[in-house]
């Protein structure tokens, strides 16, 4: 497989008020990505969890933050395949993957 063939998507699953939220998946090559997962208001007035992913910090790393109390779970994919879980339970707390291996 090539390089460029290379897909991950990540969604985050957390409890919020009760009921469980997962966010809209947010994608991402080989390069990286930080992403960082929030609470935030839904058009609807109802907590909702929103992740924003953006360039890598540093290239080929896989960056996961999040910016509240509740533990939350970051679920890799690669191409579509399960990959590995993430566990965050410290907010502002970063985990980072290396992705050199996944070429």
């Amino acid at each position: 497989m090539a390089f460029q063939d290379v897909t991950f998507t990540v969604f985050v699953e957390t409890v919020i008020d009760g009921q469980l939220q997962v966010s809209e998946p947010a994608s991402f090559t080989l390069a990286g990505v930080n992403v960082i997962a929030e609470h935030v208001t839904g058009p609807d007035g109802a907590p909702a969890l929103r992740v924003r992913a953006g360039p890598p910090s540093q290239r080929g790393f896989a960056r996961f933050e999040k910016t509240f109390v509740a533990p939350a779970t970051f679920k890799l994919y690669r191409n579509g395949e399960p990959l590995q879980s993430v566990e965050s339970k410290n907010m502002f707390l970063a985990t980072t993957l290396d992705l050199s291996n996944q070429a």
